[in-house]
């Protein structure tokens, strides 16, 4: 049984509503795709039972700030892939680690780094993990698309439009840092926890009023300072096929190239690094014959790169954040 054959077409649409719109209420998705509230929550009930999805919602560490994000290339000794895997899953400041083509043993990694020290420190390679050794660090610059705003292709425009027409809107003006408060942290610990976590809830959680804790939450979504995300492994909405690509893009075009693949459905998300590869992206895909006509039709026309270098994802051990990096 293929991992998309666990879901139906129902499933793969309730999915992604709540890939769109992750509070979105069950009788608010029933109505826009048509289907019946009750049967929306008994669905929505098995994905969680099952574990196949999960609620949450990331900070923007940059601007918050709360240190750094970086992409990390790992090598495991020989006989030693699976171990290094699993054990960088369980680590809390993992937020994705998969296997990839290109050499034996090879891993890719992204890990939420809360100091400079702990950056610094990852030269020499990550803390109680010895059987691997790191060959690249690759610090996160800007993020033009994270996994929180990709979504399975799988609704019509209408059905997009209507659940884009309750989510909090982005102020016109963001500002570049935004220290959060204790509230703020308190807040965004919940929404960590249950993206869907109700305003009643979260009142009682914190002491506050519903309407409270309502302009609580909006506050910290409006100045994105939180995105909320639905995690669920593609595999499962019959995108299987997942490719990591390293760009070396001119610093010119870089802005170009990354709004391109940014606005790509194919694209799960497109950062911007250090490194001689200055720009990361992965795509899913429904095969990995695909890759190939994702690189002739996207990347073809682009002048500006001028290096490319794909990976086939072969095994995810985690895909998408956990609970909190604990502070150090």
């Amino acid at each position: 049984m293929n991992d998309s054959d666990i879901l139906d077409v129902i499933d793969r649409r309730i999915i992604a509503a709540l890939q769109i719109n992750p509070r979105a209420g069950v009788a608010e998705v029933g109505r826009i795709l048509g289907e019946h509230e009750r049967s929306v929550a008994r669905r929505l009930q098995r994905l969680l039972a099952l574990g196949l999805v999960h609620f949450t919602a990331e900070y923007d560490r940059l601007r918050c700030p709360l240190g750094h994000t970086a992409w990390l290339r790992l090598k495991s000794r020989p006989g030693c892939l699976e171990a290094v895997g699993d054990a960088l899953a369980r680590r809390v400041d993992a937020l994705n680690v998969a296997a990839v083509s290109g050499a034996p043993g090879l891993l890719w990694c992204e890990l939420a780094v809360p100091t400079r020290p702990l950056l610094h420190a990852l030269a020499e390679g990550v803390p109680d993990l010895p059987d691997a050794e790191v060959r690249d660090v690759c610090v996160t610059l800007r993020s033009f698309k994270t996994g929180a705003e990709w979504y399975a292709p799988v609704l019509t425009d209408e059905e997009e439009k209507l659940l884009r027409a309750s989510l909090v809107q982005p102020l016109p003006t963001l500002a570049d840092r935004y220290d959060l408060t204790p509230t703020d942290e308190r807040v965004a610990g919940l929404l960590r926890a249950n993206a869907r976590v109700s305003l009643t809830d979260l009142a009682r959680e914190l002491g506050f009023s519903t309407a409270t804790a309502g302009r609580r939450v909006a506050s910290l979504l409006e100045r994105r300072v939180l995105r909320l995300r639905t995690v669920v492994d593609p595999a499962l909405l019959d995108r299987p096929a997942r490719a990591l690509l390293r760009l070396r893009v001119r610093p010119a075009g870089l802005e170009k190239v990354s709004a391109t693949l940014a606005a790509h459905r194919d694209v799960h998300s497109c950062t911007a690094v250090t490194g001689p590869y200055n720009l990361l992206a992965e795509v899913c895909l429904t095969h990995e014959t695909d890759v190939h006509d994702f690189l002739v039709d996207a990347l073809g026309p682009a002048e500006d790169v001028l290096g490319l270098d794909t990976g086939i994802v072969t095994r995810t051990y985690k895909f998408g954040p956990g609970t909190d990096t604990p502070r150090r």
